[in-house]
């Protein structure tokens, strides 16, 4: 289920307690993209963990990742649009490109390789339609987690096809062995992450989550 709050963990009581906080000081509508205090948290969160310069107008806090996804896929996709998803994948990357009659290709994963994707399949399945490659960094719902190089190749697929690199990074700090990156060091692709507080902050039930958004650089 993705949910660690069912399996004995908990919500911080420091998170609890700046919620209910906030609750006694108010409780009406937000700025549509987000909370500007929350977006500028992110920015600096990313700044420190993964080194990328963002500003507050690049970060969009949104109903949980679901929703990122599915604002994302509603701007990027017309009809018939294809976008490459690992096989397998996080059920939503499909679902919601069919809902906005788009194709979701699913390239292949080594699974006696620890799922590592296959590039060559990748380039295989990249046609004139293609709008973007989706990596889930570590992966749900093999549980993978791609190194450095391994970003490196797919984002040079990315630039040789002028593709979006579209990165979930929702698990990022829950890595044990070896360094998480962000394909934003990248420099010469757009770059898409999705993150948010259900998982590395124990708070499925809060349903927050956001989009970045990193250009050319």
């Amino acid at each position: 289920l993705g949910d660690p709050n069912k399996f004995d963990f908990d919500t911080p009581e420091h998170m609890k307690n700046a919620v209910i906080n906030e609750m006694h000081r108010y409780n009406g509508y937000g700025d549509s993209e987000g909370i500007p205090e929350l977006r500028q948290a992110i920015v600096k969160r990313e700044k420190e963990k993964n080194n990328i310069d963002l500003e507050v107008g690049d970060v969009l806090v949104t109903n949980g990742t679901s929703e990122a996804i599915l604002m994302l896929y509603g701007a990027l996709l017309n009809p018939g649009d294809e976008i490459l998803v690992p096989g397998p994948v996080y059920p939503p990357y499909v679902g919601l490109a069919k809902f906005f009659d788009g194709n979701p290709v699913a390239f292949r994963t080594i699974e006696e390789e620890n799922w590592v994707p296959d590039v060559d399949d990748i380039r295989k399945k990249i046609t004139r339609k293609t709008k973007a490659i989706v990596l889930i960094n570590p992966s749900n719902p093999t549980g993978a987690f791609y190194d450095k190089k391994t970003l490196q190749k797919i984002g040079d697929i990315a630039a040789e096809h002028d593709l979006i690199f579209i990165s979930d990074e929702i698990y990022d700090t829950m890595v044990f062995e070896g360094t998480h990156f962000s394909p934003s060091f990248i420099k010469d692709i757009p770059v898409v992450s999705l993150n948010g507080a259900s998982k590395a902050y124990l708070a499925t039930g809060w349903r927050v989550g956001w989009l970045m958004f990193r250009d050319y650089n």
